[in-house]
């Protein structure tokens, strides 16, 4: 697919030459001298930006780090393009591009609704066959064998196996043994084909990776180097390879199917009105908050866990059956009346059921101090403003399945003046030691629950399982946030130190994601020119790692806490022959302005209203354009699309005319400057001098000629054009799902707004140049002309454990010294 990468036969051609040959490839991949019994030991930052991480080093703040750098190297490391974690991790844990690894962003345009939409870009959420999955047990048994063959086989076994106990064992005479036998033979055949009717044939919500391409775990691993990989974004629902023993991160489900957690509060709050099932659903639709009723010192609720997947299988079994049945032409009107009736009552509880979720009790016994909360059936005393241990939760799907969760809950406080009584239960992770088979965890889906084993705990499992959500939603307050955060990283530091003590590796990949969810939501404390700053908020002083700090020094401690777990793993664990090896993701800034990237196009006439359009319609992208005369539009972070001629549904641009377009709106875009919209002061439109005439756009890429693919074509799943924006700017939250400000009476809205949200700091469609991650090693390394890109690591990885590198990846190795 690109120009510049060898031929398919070319791999082919080598191993027919022979060694000699090949071993002229592996000095063209050298990078330097290695020594092929050494490890290597490779931890990821989420989020650590290279600036900060250099300021603080600067101000000798970061001793571990600094002693890393001036022993080999530290350089900053250049994202994709976009610098998302999704497209980021994808292609540092493969060594291929967006296109190659099928990861663009966390958001890409789908067509197939007839117009354009946003959809997720990393994972799939559908349906699958229970056959897709490996079973063990009972089910391995009812799956492989269901239908007659099982009912019969489990019938004659039985019947043997009895006609040898009762006739040849206990003697009993053939006239009474085959009654007996064949009596129980079908108690047997019965039992079977009644445990097969708890057997879905699908599964409903289940997570699929878009990732396409080999880890480079994978790699290693089919070269003979056993590899432990933790908590790894986006490497879960890939292939077991032998050797590699892989944790997946970012991108597995909660236990309910939430993709980034559901979490759940308990109140007696007066003006909390909604009680369960439902409750009151919070800003961003993660969390639940249910009013509940203390009686005489006591509360009683519910918790919910997954959907029935199995009832809602049955209803689609029936559902088919009835739809058969009315495509019959011979079908009388009475029987198609009473068939048609059957089908809305169906339809009707399939709807109902896709909104209950199977539930355990909760209770809560109020005593002096601390409360007795009870969940499921598990029961322990938490202290008010403290946190439970693990609560163990099993939520019957039916006889034969079940959905094992973990959570762990806080009791906020007892009885507040303004609040009264409030609960939190955190989100409902997936038990590592017992996971779904249609959602594991890990490959081998054994090795989560050896994990806990190695840390004799369960750990939590969620892809995003930090209380980003909850702080967005304003719920809950920036301790209890810290205290989700301290215990996050806690725990993926055992699982590395237990990975680290043991001899059964050569390669480990570790990844923290706690400095990118901190940084996210506390740069409103840390950036003094953030439109959320209030001095006073942050100096407000909360505990963190058991210290205490004003909420202004969240930002450098997570970096402080970064280097501790350096200087320890560079300290107890790495020998002479190690190579060490830190990278990030992508980089952060500070996010204080919003462009409303579709306002802007229609401002700049590339996007142009439909006649008559209504305020209302600015919330859907199928809604507002006038398609006939629209050239470009965008949605997600960044991204531009031209209405394409033959790829979109009703596309005026031409082929050949796309390239000019595009670099019109690149050209346009890096003219842009802020207009200094701050909202109204009545109905007066405020502007603000210290936005105003600010240069908003850095850089402008047309995609095409970044990554090589089928442009042109839906296949083709990154943007148009990508706008890199300054430091401090960012595209808007509405024009992630494609929407457009507009008035009351229809008119264009403002195009620039000040973020207000608590996600207050962000790398997402800021320009890569900018928001760099970290790259060290305790290794002297060439760095580049053009700098260290997440495309470097995996070759580099492999070339120091000795391996071949792929002609596949898209770079060659980094040379040490």
């Amino acid at each position: 697919m690109r120009s510049n990468r060898k031929s398919v036969w070319f791999p082919t051609l080598l191993a027919v030459l022979g060694a000699g040959f090949a071993s002229t490839r592996a000095a063209a991949y050298s990078s330097g001298p290695t020594n092929a019994d050494g490890r290597v030991i490779v931890l990821g930052f989420d989020g650590a930006d290279a600036r900060t991480t250099r300021a603080m080093m600067d101000q000798g703040m970061l001793p571990n780090l600094t002693r890393l750098a001036e022993m080999g190297t530290f350089a900053p490391l250049r994202s994709t393009n976009p610098a998302e974690s999704a497209a980021g991790w994808a292609a540092l844990n493969t060594g291929v591009n967006p296109i190659e690894n099928g990861v663009a962003s966390f958001i890409i345009r789908d067509l197939s609704g007839g117009a354009p939409m946003p959809n997720m870009g990393h994972i799939e959420i559908g349906s699958r066959a229970v056959e897709d999955f490996e079973h063990s047990g009972l089910m391995k048994i009812l799956v492989e064998y269901r239908g007659p063959k099982l009912v019969v086989g489990t019938g004659v076994l039985v019947l043997i196996g009895f006609l040898i106990v009762f006739a040849a064992l206990l003697r009993v005479k053939l006239s009474l043994a085959v009654p007996l036998a064949l009596g129980l033979a079908g108690v047997g055949a019965w039992g079977a084909a009644k445990a097969s009717e708890y057997v879905p044939n699908e599964i409903a919500g289940v997570f699929k990776n878009r990732v396409k391409a080999d880890g480079v775990w994978d790699h290693a691993a089919r070269q003979g180097v056993q590899s432990i990989v933790l908590d790894a974004a986006l490497a879960f629902d890939r292939p077991t390879v032998e050797g590699a023993r892989v944790l997946g991160g970012l991108g597995l489900p909660d236990a309910r199917g939430s993709i980034s957690g559901m979490w759940f509060t308990y109140t007696t709050d007066d003006l909390e009105m909604e009680k369960t099932p439902r409750g009151r659903v919070t800003s961003t639709g993660a969390g639940r908050i249910f009013r509940v009723n203390e009686r005489n010192g006591k509360i009683v609720s519910e918790l919910y866990g997954p959907v029935n997947f199995w009832e809602l299988d049955r209803l689609d079994q029936e559902l088919a059956e009835v739809e058969e049945l009315l495509a019959n032409p011979d079908l009388g009107w009475k029987r198609s009346n009473e068939l048609r009736d059957q089908k809305t009552e169906i339809g009707k509880r399939r709807d109902e059921l896709r909104d209950e979720h199977v539930s355990l009790p909760v209770v809560v016994e109020i005593l002096d101090g601390k409360a007795r909360v009870t969940l499921g059936s598990q029961t322990q005393e938490i202290a008010e403003g403290e946190w439970s241990d693990w609560y163990r939760l099993s939520f019957q799907i039916n006889p034969l399945i079940k959905a094992r969760a973990v959570t762990r809950a806080k009791i906020v406080s007892l009885d507040d003046p303004v609040h009264g009584f409030v609960m939190l239960v955190n989100n409902l992770e997936i038990d590592p030691t017992s996971p779904p088979f249609w959602q594991p965890l890990s490959q081998p889906p054994s090795f989560s629950g050896e994990l806990a084993e190695w840390i004799q705990e369960p750990y939590e499992t969620t892809g995003w399982s930090c209380m980003t959500n909850a702080m967005k939603d304003e719920e809950v307050d920036p301790q209890t946030f810290l205290e989700d955060i301290e215990f996050t990283m806690g725990w993926r530091e055992k699982l590395t130190y237990a990975a680290l003590e043991r001899g059964d590796w050569r390669l480990l990949f570790s990844v923290f994601s706690s400095p990118d969810r901190v940084q996210h939501i506390m740069y409103k404390y840390y950036d003094e020119g953030h439109p959320r700053y209030k001095e006073a908020e942050a100096a407000k002083v909360v505990t963190f790692f058991g210290q205490e700090l004003p909420l202004a020094e969240v930002i450098p401690e997570i970096y402080r806490q970064m280097d501790r777990i350096v200087g320890r793993v560079m300290d107890d664990y790495v020998g002479p022959d190690d190579t060490l090896l830190l990278c990030a993701d992508h980089g952060f800034t500070s996010y204080r302005r919003g462009m409303h990237v579709n306002n802007w196009l229609a401002q700049k006439g590339y996007l142009v209203l439909r006649d008559r359009v209504k305020r209302s319609d600015g919330r859907r992208l199928a809604a507002y354009p006038d398609w006939s005369r629209t050239k470009a539009y965008a949605l997600g972070l960044g991204m531009v699309f031209l209405n394409l001629e033959g790829r979109e549904p009703h596309g005026i641009v031409k082929l050949e005319d796309a390239e000019g377009v595009l670099q019109a709106i690149a050209d346009d875009f890096l003219a842009a400057t802020d207009t200094g919209e701050d909202g109204k002061v009545d109905g007066e439109v405020r502007i603000n001098p210290a936005y105003l005439g600010t240069k908003v756009g850095h850089d402008a890429v047309i995609m095409k000629d970044l990554y090589d693919g089928p442009w042109g074509t839906e296949e083709y799943f990154c943007a148009d054009l990508m706008l890199g924006f300054e430091e401090n700017y960012r595209a808007s939250w509405s024009t992630v799902t494609g929407r457009i400000r507009l008035e009351q009476d229809g008119s264009l809205g403002a195009t620039f707004e000040s973020n207000s949200n608590p996600w207050s700091g962000d790398h997402a469609s800021v320009s890569p140049a900018i928001v760099q991650g970290i790259f060290f090693s305790n290794r002297p390394v060439e760095v580049p002309e053009d700098g260290v890109s997440v495309l470097h690591m995996a070759p580099t990885i492999l070339s120091r454990l000795g391996l071949d590198v792929p002609e596949t990846l898209d770079r060659a190795p980094l040379s040490f010294r």
